[in-house]
């Protein structure tokens, strides 16, 4: 017995796949987020430094000696590492702020450059006064930016933390009621009876899932026809089979009970004449049963006409000793694709009800042709015929046509349009030449 793996569970990977996406569209927007706020960050620290080296540029002059920025009280954190320089001609120091080395803060003299001093990085912008007498250099260290920048990934993040289990949760229960028509349904069929054929209800589940309702709704649809099909079958079967097993006991139990060598003689003919009637229903029984698609599976190119001339031959011995002329027109060769074994079965049954249903001194026709729709074998008899409004009944198993006296299982033609129905083929009834008797066609497809 082959082991039965659970396979994986749907709410599980939609839960895995949604949070890593969401995860993944949320950092990348992060990374971007973070690189344009640093670029922003930079250039409006950067036009802060210009600002204040032209405000230092304006103050200068004659008073910048009168400005006292030893004592000046810091005023915020970062007060300690930003710094500015005034040098006279460039190269005297003359004003600067507590925190600014005594080095300058950068070697150039103009725009915005960047330095290291006593192992700290610094971000300087330097301008000349418009006389070019002083030079102001205003800088700022680079861990400021560092630390605003660690702060501005940590404000970005912290959402992050916090609402993706939130987030995570919310999916959780979403996915959850939305599969939840999938566990309505699963509950649906593991509660099923065996013998239940009913059709699943589909008017609540997913869309994505009324395919698979609507394709198991068909099967279960095909399923019940074939079960009723096979009821129908089997009791039409036993019904057909009681008679002549009725009529076999009933001869046996004359002959046991004759008294004369006569009588007891015709008892039994009757015997033997009761068993080939069972035997020829029991064997028609079984081939209408081995009818399957299986069975044609491959279709190879069969001979219609050497077929025809091998069932003529089987035949003919039944023909004689009914009087029956039984005649194959001439015809070439011709092929049509098909299962040779069972386009044999069906010329035979086509046949035979024509030479059962003949009277003695009569003629039966089989023919085969080539024409525009395919390759058409027929059969043309001399006998009753059929009328026109039982023709189509005819085709159905067990059905016989009243007022005759031969004896049939009525399956012969129902066997004859199951095979053909297997070959895509037309099998159609019609009127003798000369509107007499009966004509049955079956027309194979090319």
């Amino acid at each position: 017995m082959a082991e039965t793996r659970a396979g994986h569970s749907i709410k599980r990977r939609l839960l895995v796949v949604l949070l890593l996406t969401t995860l993944l569209a949320w950092v990348v927007t992060l990374l971007f987020s973070y690189r344009d706020t640093l670029h922003e960050l930079d250039e409006l620290l950067d036009a802060h430094l210009a600002q204040s080296t032209s405000l230092l540029i304006a103050q200068i002059g004659h008073e910048a000696e009168g400005i006292d920025t030893e004592h000046a009280p810091p005023l915020h954190r970062y007060s300690r590492k930003v710094a500015f320089q005034v040098w006279e001609k460039g190269n005297q120091l003359v004003l600067h702020s507590a925190s600014a080395p005594n080095v300058p803060l950068s070697s150039r003299s103009e725009g915005f450059s960047d330095s290291i001093i006593a192992g700290k990085k610094w971000r300087v912008f330097s301008a000349w006064d418009e006389s070019r007498h002083f030079l102001v250099q205003v800088g700022e260290q680079r861990e400021v930016r560092d630390d605003l920048a660690e702060t501005i990934a940590e404000n970005l993040l912290r959402p992050l933390l916090v609402t993706l289990p939130v987030l995570g949760i919310l999916i959780w229960f979403g996915v959850a009621g939305s599969l939840r028509p999938l566990k309505t349904l699963s509950s649906q069929v593991a509660e099923r009876r065996p013998e239940s054929l009913a059709p699943l209800e589909a008017a609540v589940v997913p869309t994505e899932v009324l395919p698979l309702v609507q394709g198991l709704n068909r099967l279960f649809a095909r399923v019940r026809d074939s079960l009723d099909n096979e009821r129908r079958f089997t009791a039409d079967a036993a019904h057909e089979l009681r008679t002549p097993l009725a009529a076999i006991k009933t001869q046996a139990q004359v002959a046991r009970a004759a008294t004369a060598d006569a009588e007891r003689q015709h008892a039994l003919d009757n015997v033997l004449v009761g068993c080939d009637r069972a035997t020829h229903l029991v064997e028609q029984l079984l081939t209408l049963a081995r009818l399957e698609p299986e069975r044609i599976s491959r279709r190879d190119p069969c001979d219609l006409h050497a077929l025809a001339v091998a069932v003529v031959a089987d035949l003919a011995p039944a023909a004689i000793g009914k009087n029956v002329d039984l005649q194959l027109m001439e015809g070439k060769e011709v092929r049509t694709p098909g299962e040779p074994a069972l386009v044999g079965i069906l010329m035979r049954n086509l046949i035979d009800n024509a030479i059962r249903y003949s009277p003695p001194g009569n003629v039966v026709r089989a023919m085969v042709a080539k024409t525009a729709d395919g390759a058409v074998f027929s059969v043309v008899d001399q006998g009753p015929g059929i009328p026109a409004e039982t023709q189509a009944l005819v085709w159905e198993r067990f059905y016989r046509v009243l007022g005759t006296n031969e004896s049939g299982s009525g399956l012969g033609l129902s066997i004859v349009k199951r095979i053909a129905d297997l070959h895509g083929a037309t099998a159609t009834i019609s009127q003798g030449d000369g509107g007499k008797g009966l004509r049955v066609s079956v027309t194979f497809p090319d």
